[in-house]
């Protein structure tokens, strides 16, 4: 094959794998303009403003990791301009952050779905996994508890939830203090998301607090936030299937020394 073919071919492979990357939903979800995340409790009538477009939305459904019950009962992603997106206040209570979204470079989606849909990258066993996760040995605020576990394999079959996770970090690792605590939790993050799309999830979105518009003013989620983030997955078991990849395992470590506190609510999108 001559270099010129050999090139084309290259250009032709990095085409398809951005193409591949670009039908993601961490870039379908994706805006010129401010992106707003906005949880709310007892909120449902609430409306837009003018010139506001809702993204994506989902209802809670349970607490998996870092509270007792989910205390909100819709997620919303909302397109808009400077200001919260929401034209009233016809709620019992509210979260609303402006977001800067984050994505890994859509080459690199593409090769991680291919080598997937290859089985390069097999997906993790889903007929044994872990049903008391406090006994892994990592941190036991960061790890469901055994009610939360049963709570999601009590699920249909196909039942493919939403993960919104809200992120606050250490401002130091707790492992090495020239690292920040956000930056530990993104080498955790790497590898997590790759072992998501090994079950067979995708990455909806995962997004920067820049602005708050306005806060919790009560439950678990109250107080400051520095990351939003929601994986969603194809069904109970290939959430704990994780646990099964070494890379993954061995990535937990990272979690747990940047990760100050979390809060992880199941939902199903509309």
């Amino acid at each position: 094959m001559t270099p010129l073919l050999v090139l084309a071919a290259l250009l032709a492979l990095i085409a398809v794998l951005w193409l591949i990357g670009a039908g993601e939903p961490a870039y379908r979800l994706r805006s010129e303009k401010p992106v707003w995340f906005v949880a709310l409790r007892a909120g449902d009538a609430c409306a837009l403003r003018p010139g506001a477009r809702l993204l994506w939305s989902a209802r809670t459904d349970f607490a998996f990791i870092g509270a007792a019950e989910p205390y909100w009962d819709r997620f919303l992603l909302v397109e808009g301009d400077a200001g919260s997106p929401l034209a009233d206040k016809a709620f019992e209570d509210a979260y609303v952050a402006r977001l800067r979204l984050f994505a890994p470079p859509k080459p690199a989606l593409g090769v991680v779905r291919l080598l997937v849909a290859s089985g390069v990258l097999t997906r993790p066993p889903t007929d044994t996994v872990a049903t008391d996760a406090q006994a892994l040995g990592f941190r036991a605020d960061l790890m469901p508890s055994a009610d939360a576990i049963t709570t999601l394999m009590s699920k249909r079959a196909d039942y493919a939830p939403a993960m919104v996770n809200f992120l606050s970090y250490f401002d130091k690792s707790k492992t090495n203090e020239n690292e920040s605590g956000r930056a530990a939790y993104r080498r955790y993050g790497a590898a997590a998301m790759r072992t998501v799309y090994r079950t067979g999830g995708r990455l909806l979105f995962y997004g920067a607090v820049m602005e708050v518009a306005h806060a919790a003013a009560g439950g678990p989620m109250a107080g400051a936030w520095n990351d939003i983030a929601a994986m969603r997955y194809p069904n109970p078991p290939a959430i704990l299937s994780m646990e099964h990849v070494p890379a993954y395992r061995a990535a937990l470590a990272h979690r747990d020394a940047g990760l100050e506190r979390t809060v992880v609510v199941a939902s199903t999108p509309d």
